[in-house]
């Protein structure tokens, strides 16, 4: 067996289950089996866990935030658009969490932080969206800040107007 088949088939810890469909351009970099008989997909373009909230997957571009804890095998997910937490038990997670770190940095293209004071904070993003290559600016208003607060939100325009432009893009 050459090194190059083991690698996949280490990466590809358990079968992609029926019913997961790829996007033309799209493919499977890792599985693993949850404690609760799913499996967690990864592909190129999304998250998928067949049977759930993300039978149909949801875009690297919209994590928020993920962390691996090798030593509970949880992989947690927060999303920006403030979805419902994923939380999986891998018991054998292959390649799992470090493709998922791979793919949640690739989206990553430039960030900035906005504190108006202590309570009033905002992360403004510029992100790739993996399927389309487009950038996309995201605004995360930190917890217990008002969405809709003028002196925020002027802020958050002014940091994504920068942003823009430090990648050559219309704000």
């Amino acid at each position: 067996m050459s090194p190059m088949w083991s690698r996949w088939q280490r990466a590809r810890g358990v079968p992609v289950p029926d019913g997961v469909e790829l996007a033309r351009g799209e493919r499977v970099l890792a599985t693993a089996a949850t404690t609760g008989q799913a499996v967690v997909v990864i592909t190129t373009h999304r998250l998928v866990v067949p049977g759930g909230e993300l039978a149909e997957g949801r875009p690297w571009h919209l994590v928020d935030r993920g962390r691996w804890d090798p030593d509970t095998d949880e992989l947690d997910v927060t999303w920006v658009d403030h979805g419902a937490p994923g939380r999986w038990t891998l018991p054998e997670p292959g390649a799992v969490p470090d493709h998922f770190r791979a793919r949640v940095q690739a989206t990553i293209v430039l960030v900035e932080e906005v504190a108006l004071d202590r309570t009033r904070r905002a992360r403004v993003v510029l992100r790739k969206d993996l399927a389309t290559d487009r950038l996309l600016a995201q605004t995360i208003v930190g917890r217990g800040c008002d969405p809709d607060d003028p002196e925020l939100v002027a802020a958050t325009e002014a940091a994504a107007a920068r942003l823009a432009e430090q990648v050559g893009r219309e704000p």
